[in-house]
């Protein structure tokens, strides 16, 4: 559940954001003109996906992925996740998204995980609420496989607050992760067919992981702008206990550059 968990951090980065000043970050600009409901824009980029997903044989898992944030009306596209935005405010935005999930696991990709049924990707969609202002920003999401691959549900709860120095934003967040026990089962457990000598079946259940996040920014020219996200996650105690994982948490690095064909001001924090 690692990479899903991550991918799914990266809502507080890509989705509908807030904007903190005048300058705006390109999902703010997406969530803003969404909320509008009228006319459409675009702005387009590419980024990478580089996360430790914590399993035995510590392979690493690198995706790399287009940045679109396009609206027209209240659809919108924000980085990989599309929404549909329902409800706006001076200081919340309320939405509906979809994105995909990246993750996946094979017997391939070390000899401890021999035996190891796939792991596959999927789609996740729900609800995503942020409330916003000048002490920062909260946002609770809850998601659900959308493709049936694990039928699991997480809830995300997380705060971010930008500090800006010069042309360059820093934004620090912490937050917490649940996941359903279909979900950790999934990615986590071992079914019986799949145990071993020295990995016994094992099903983790529902479990609730605390992260820490530090966001970076900064406008490379009037349209470009380069993003990157750093996260780390401490896996609750029911998840460090598979025999399948081999680390006590988990960090995933995303960056990514993005152009801005209106060569708006750029700024704002990973929000």
């Amino acid at each position: 559940m690692l990479t899903l968990r991550h991918i799914f951090l990266l809502i507080c980065l890509l989705a509908a954001g807030t904007a903190f000043a005048d300058d705006e970050t390109p999902q703010e600009q997406i969530a803003r003109a969404a909320a509008t409901d009228a006319g459409s824009s675009w702005i387009f980029g590419a980024g990478l996906a580089v996360s430790d997903p914590g399993y035995v044989g510590g392979k690493k898992q690198v995706t790399p992925f287009p940045l679109v944030f396009y609206h027209n009306g209240r659809f919108f596209f924000a980085g990989v996740i599309a929404g549909y935005m329902l409800s706006n405010g001076e200081h919340y935005r309320f939405s509906l998204t979809a994105l995909p999930v990246f993750n996946r696991l094979s017997a391939d990709d070390a000899p401890e995980l021999a035996g190891i049924q796939d792991r596959r990707w999927s789609i996740a969609g729900g609800a995503n609420l942020d409330l916003f202002g000048d002490w920062g920003r909260f946002n609770a999401g809850v998601f659900h496989d959308l493709l049936g691959r694990n039928d699991g549900t997480g809830v995300n709860l997380a705060y971010q607050r930008p500090f800006r120095t010069g042309g360059v934003t820093f934004t620090p967040g912490v937050g917490v992760l649940w996941g359903s026990a279909a979900l950790n089962d999934y990615y986590y457990g071992v079914s019986p067919a799949e145990a071993r000598p020295g990995r016994p079946a094992y099903s983790p259940g529902s479990a609730a992981s605390p992260y820490v996040s530090l966001g970076f920014s900064t406008p490379l020219s009037e349209h470009w702008q380069f993003r990157s996200d750093l996260r780390y996650l401490h896996f609750a105690s029911a998840i460090h206990d598979s025999p399948i994982v081999g680390r006590s948490g988990a960090t995933t690095l995303f960056i990514g550059f993005v152009y801005n064909p209106g060569g708006q001001r750029w700024g704002g924090g990973a929000g």
